[in-house]
């Protein structure tokens, strides 16, 4: 027999709650320790291991995404298992909220033997959420397909307080990925679209990488502002970050270096816009969100770490930055004043 059929057929056998409720001691196993001892190939394995999910025992295939995740934290292509995990992901948590709604933890052994699945899925659904983490961090889309499933985000905030790391994931699916925002600089008649890919929905975490890409892209000194801090710039980014920059990371404090401003009339800025509210709040005008640029008007500062926490070292953060054409500015800037 060869070493797929042996992993397969492993993963179909039925777990038995005692089973279920040792974790990963599964991984222990001598079928899954000569699997694992067999890789060469480590997108192959993960390939073989993926195509036995759907399949599975709902205990055994759960644990076998959580080794999937572990394989791409290890350099694995997370494109070759992450829609399997993200089906298993969702499957589960449908699972786990009829779990919780029979009566959860207290009433366990009566519904292993009423509805073992609801048991398994609860006792793996933590280690198949960690390999969700480890994958939906590394991968854009994915992050949007999954926000596409119109019963997942519910789930998420439903089942929040029974399993922790759901707070990652909900945080993760609340990423601003493939958003564009409008800044316009009535003093300067100049105008900037900034597109945003794994930007937390806290407008503190887009000023901060807005800063520096406008001081990338106009020069020092542009509007007034002072240098941005590369180590907050490193921080928001998320990009490399050492084991001592995390650790310094609490003590971090940026600063407003430009002002970002609502649309006024006459296309003046208005009022300033709050670093701490979504990115929905921004306006939108003519299909974009749309703010002002100005000088600083306030000193607003913040505390990275506090406001935006890295979810997970492979989730990285970047805005990239387009200048409008001067006609396109002057035709945006008089539908404002008129």
């Amino acid at each position: 027999m060869s070493q797929t059929v042996g992993i397969a057929q492993f993963v179909r056998e039925s777990s038995d709650l005692g089973e279920c409720q040792g974790g990963t001691d599964l991984i222990g196993r001598d079928e899954v320790q000569a699997f694992l001892g067999s890789i060469t190939d480590v997108d192959a394995a993960m390939a073989k291991l993926a195509a036995s999910l759907e399949a599975g025992d709902v205990f055994r295939a759960g644990m076998m995404a959580f080794v999937c995740g572990v394989l791409v934290e290890r350099g694995g292509s997370v494109a070759v298992p992450v829609d399997a995990v993200m089906q298993v992901t969702e499957r589960y948590l449908h699972l786990a909220k009829e779990f919780t709604a029979r009566g959860g933890a207290g009433a366990q052994d009566e519904l292993f033997r009423e509805s073992p699945d609801l048991v398994r899925a609860h006792h793996v659904l933590p280690f198949v959420l960690l390999a969700a983490m480890t994958m939906l961090s590394r991968d854009e889309g994915a992050r949007r397909r999954l926000r596409a499933r119109p019963h997942v985000a519910p789930l998420v905030d439903e089942l929040e307080d029974h399993y922790e790391t759901l707070y990652y994931i909900r945080e993760v699916l609340a990423l601003l990925d493939g958003r564009e925002i409008l800044l316009l600089d009535p003093r300067g008649r100049r105008g900037f679209v900034l597109g945003l890919t794994g930007v937390q929905d806290r407008m503190y975490h887009f000023f901060a990488l807005a800063q520096d890409a406008l001081e990338r892209h106009a020069g020092p000194g542009y509007l007034g502002a002072e240098p941005a801090d590369p180590a907050v710039v490193r921080y928001a980014r998320n990009r490399g970050l050492t084991p001592q920059e995390h650790q310094r990371a609490a003590e971090l404090i940026d600063h407003q270096r430009i002002g970002f401003h609502y649309p006024g009339a006459d296309a003046k800025p208005a009022l300033f816009f709050p670093g701490s509210a979504p990115f929905e709040a921004v306006p939108v005008f003519d299909g974009l969100p749309t703010l002002f640029l100005d000088e600083k008007s306030i000193s607003a500062q913040w505390s990275p770490a506090n406001m935006y926490p890295v979810l997970h070292e492979a989730l990285e953060s970047r805005v990239s930055l387009r200048e409008l054409a001067p006609g396109d500015v002057e035709a945006r800037l008089a539908a404002f004043a008129g």
